[in-house]
């Protein structure tokens, strides 16, 4: 298979000493969590090189974001092969899994930094004993960045907007109908961990009914693999508002998601990239902990019903999903009165 990372001129010795490389989280959300963590790295060296390994999708995050080179992470041969010619003299590990530490070991890479997570202590040369996350994750690599004497950037996540971005934004609303006269209300019904952090479609739509009322021009926002999801939703209500998305990246999804009044979402990556593009956000938690995981950066309301099992962090209910199907429509149209100012109805 072709390699899946591109290939660099041999760099000097004094090159490879300022190269630095970050494997970055998996997912949607977490990579929106971990931008801060580039800034802190860039501002510390800001003459160096600095590269970002991510999986495609989410590498348009980081490329937006521009504190970084990005390379597409790919199989583990490919990111082996691609990581070996580029020859970076640090490997920053944000996810705590064993594969996220053997690409760089084998590799060569001559400084691997990562949490003792795993069992991958042995791939590891600068090992940094996992923090208790107990604080927010925004704050999970602060152990790593100190640890190397690199002082933690404290601000929320912020993710600039590209003109390209922005454009094919705007044609997806004017393709599914919605003019820039209307207050945008945006529902985004997907998260990818599984259905228990899923508010039900049918409550979804009967949001969107309440918000058609009031004047909003309603949309219902999913991502890849989520069009059942969305037309559910959108049959929900009587209103059957147009589902829009699926074919946008991570960029222009946030493009979509900055052009809201308010975005209303689970606990999932979309919720994370209105956060940052500053959009109000009412968010709903289940299985999850908003305080490990809420969103940083813009006005927000969090709707949970904290049962006894909570948080469960299980991908199945074994009981009546009650953390979820206690919030009511009603519940939620009140958190948007109250996050939103009155002339924004």
């Amino acid at each position: 298979m072709a390699n899946s990372l591109p290939l660099t001129p041999t760099l000097s010795r004094g090159e490879r000493e300022k190269s630095r490389v970050v494997i970055a989280p998996n997912w949607l959300g977490d990579c929106v969590m971990a931008l801060p963590v580039l800034r802190a790295i860039r501002r510390a060296y800001p003459e160096d090189r600095l590269a970002v390994l991510a999986r495609r999708g989410s590498d348009a995050i980081f490329r937006a974001e521009g504190s970084a080179q990005v390379l597409a992470r790919g199989n583990l041969p490919g990111d082996v092969r691609g990581l070996r010619a580029e020859r970076f003299a640090e490997a920053w590990l944000l996810p705590n899994s064993f594969r996220s530490a053997l690409a760089p070991f084998l590799a060569g890479i001559p400084e691997r930094i990562g949490y003792e997570t795993d069992g991958r202590s042995p791939l590891l040369t600068h090992r940094v004993p996992p923090p208790a996350r107990t604080e927010h994750q925004l704050r999970d690599y602060d152990a790593l960045l100190v640890s190397r004497d690199i002082a933690p950037d404290l601000e929320a996540p912020r993710l600039a907007i590209p003109r390209e971005a922005s454009q094919r934004a705007a044609a997806a609303l004017d393709a599914a109908g919605i003019r820039g006269d209307h207050s945008l209300a945006l529902l985004a019904p997907g998260a990818a961990f599984g259905w228990t952090k899923r508010w039900p479609a049918e409550r979804y739509g009967a949001l969107g009914d309440r918000l058609a009322e009031k004047g909003f021009a309603c949309a219902v926002v999913i991502g890849p693999g989520e069009e059942e999801l969305g037309l559910r939703v959108a049959s929900a209500g009587r209103g059957s508002p147009p589902v829009i998305g699926a074919d946008l990246d991570p960029v222009e999804l946030s493009a979509l998601l900055a052009r809201a009044r308010v975005v209303v979402a689970n606990d999932s990556g979309p919720m994370h990239l209105a956060a940052a593009v500053g959009t109000p956000v009412v968010a709903f938690f289940g299985p999850t902990d908003p305080g490990r995981t809420a969103p940083s950066g813009a006005p927000s309301k969090i709707l949970d019903r904290f049962v006894f099992c909570s948080p469960c962090y299980l991908k199945e209910c074994p009981y009546g999903h009650e953390c979820m199907q206690e919030i009511t429509a009603e519940t939620a149209l009140r958190a948007i009165e109250e996050l939103l100012a009155p002339n924004d109805w």
